[in-house]
């Protein structure tokens, strides 16, 4: 697969349509037949314009920092085979919902290798996991129609390399078998998403080994430790071909990092970072005792680098890293949050399998799902793009002031879109000189912003004094 997402013979550019046409075939169908439509569906989320980083924060292109808040779901083609569980649209839908009161900001798809290749749950896959073909079907029919519900529903997405089993040689993070598959993943995937702001790349969900003393019964190495710096270098070495390759074919989104022994190495970031833009970092932890205190491990390097908790919580049951009450566990993450305001956090899982689960197995919310359900809607105003922080004032200039003097239209998610024809009317809305699939994509993600609305001329493609979802229709057939 190219990857090139304009491209007309692209089988998954051609999915990729009819998942967007799926999306919003409602609303438009009724406005091509004249009906009023309120508004599209991501008016319940937030913006989702492009992010980058700024030393220890995120923000958005008006520099308001930003803090992504929410959860993981199951793999999307495990959640589409329905087994005990609703498919992926389902899922989402419901985890997004604020009419259900979940003001979840970011959503985490954990892309297993084990479900790409169609092994057995639960099992140990072979190395490389799945081939070429194998991949190309699981992003058409699976991944692509989640990340493209996710940008519906107003909420960013991780596309996460879910990876997280096996300490023997093949599976070492360090060996070929690893490095083939892992290269063979990204070059596929993160060209896919290259044009989709509201998606963050994970390059591995949790590299386990080698770290220092693992090769030593009984010994165990502090991730702070002066030896814990080897681990790192190791680490570093083996991961930075694969942050070049997914920077190479995406070259504006955010790339997450973890590290050695399921991604819990986090405060050696800031001491030795990868190279590349927008980068930031991961660190996991459940009810672990040698990870406490959350300030150590995870703040002080919050301190420096941005850092998302991608996966943490704990449960009832299960192995003794998992097992915590929200009286303990549940107050202390609630404690660090509060102190280090500026770390991103999933909460695993929204799902009544995958332990510790949010949901009990009739679908209905347990303790633990409501605990981090209230925790989400107390902070769903905080830190999200486009709104105030108290670095941002409260008054917004007419003009923005990367807007050009005279200017018809204004800069959307940080860049000017051109009028390809000559016609008046402004059909290239990400500035890359034609119009293509993103640019229906950034339509309908910006219909209800200012930076279209206060420029109705320039988007009236069908010319009803509107901008609606008729538009749209005329500029998804324009891109076909």
């Amino acid at each position: 697969m190219s990857g090139e997402r304009s491209g007309a013979d692209s089988s998954l550019t051609t999915a990729t349509r009819r998942s967007f046409l799926r999306a919003v075939g409602a609303g438009a169908t009724a406005a091509v037949g004249g009906s009023a439509v309120a508004g599209s569906a991501a008016a319940q989320g937030i913006p989702t314009p492009w992010l980058h980083r700024d030393g220890k924060w995120i923000r958005d292109p008006s520099d308001n920092e930003v803090v992504l808040r929410g959860l993981n779901v199951p793999d999307a083609k495990r959640m589409n085979a329905k087994e005990f569980r609703p498919d992926a649209d389902e899922t989402i839908e419901r985890a997004t919902s604020a009419e259900e009161g979940w003001y979840t900001r970011i959503v985490r798809l954990p892309v297993q290798p084990l479900d790409i290749g169609g092994h057995d749950a639960g099992g140990m896959p072979p190395v490389p996991a799945f081939d070429q073909s194998q991949l190309e079907s699981y992003v058409e029919n699976h991944l692509r129609p989640a990340v493209d519900l996710c940008a519906e529903q107003g909420v960013y997405c991780i596309v996460d390399y879910h990876r997280h089993r096996g300490q023997s040689d093949e599976y070492l993070y360090t060996s070929d078998a690893i490095d083939e598959e892992l290269t063979t993943f990204w070059e596929t995937v993160a060209p896919e998403f290259a044009e989709d702001p509201h998606v963050l790349y994970e390059v591995y969900n949790e590299p386990i080994a080698p770290f220092q003393g693992h090769y030593e019964p009984n010994v165990s190495v502090d991730p702070t430790d002066d030896e814990a710096i080897e681990t790192w270098r190791t680490w570093k070495e083996a991961a930075q071909p694969w942050v070049d390759t997914i920077r190479e074919h995406a070259p504006r989104n955010l790339i997450l990092i973890g590290s050695p022994r399921w991604s819990q190495w986090t405060y050696q970031a800031p001491n030795d970072e990868f190279e590349g833009d927008n980068l930031a970092y991961v660190g996991h932890v459940y009810a672990h005792e040698n990870l406490r205190p959350l300030s150590e491990y995870f703040g002080t390097p919050a301190e420096e680098v941005p850092v998302f908790l991608t996966e943490f919580g704990w449960g009832p049951h299960g192995a003794d890293y998992l097992k915590g009450t929200a009286e303990e566990e549940g107050q202390d993450f609630l404690d660090f949050f509060e102190a280090y305001e500026n770390v991103h956090w999933q909460v695993w899982c929204f799902d009544s399998k995958w332990s510790p689960a949010m949901l009990d197995h009739d679908w209905s919310l347990n303790a633990y799902g409501q605990f981090w359900k209230d925790y989400l809607a107390e902070k769903r105003d905080a830190h999200v793009p486009g709104g105030e922080s108290e670095e941002t004032p409260t008054d917004t200039p007419e003009t923005p002031p990367d807007t050009p003097e005279g200017a018809a239209v204004e800069p959307i998610d940080g860049t000017m879109p051109t009028d390809p024809n000559g016609d008046g009317l402004y059909e290239d809305l990400n500035g890359n000189g034609e119009a293509d699939y993103s640019d229906v994509v950034r339509y309908f993600n910006n219909m209800d912003e200012p930076a279209m609305t206060n420029h109705t001329a320039a988007y009236d493609y069908n010319g009803n004094g509107e901008i609606d979802f008729a538009d749209l229709v005329d500029l998804f057939g324009a891109v076909e």
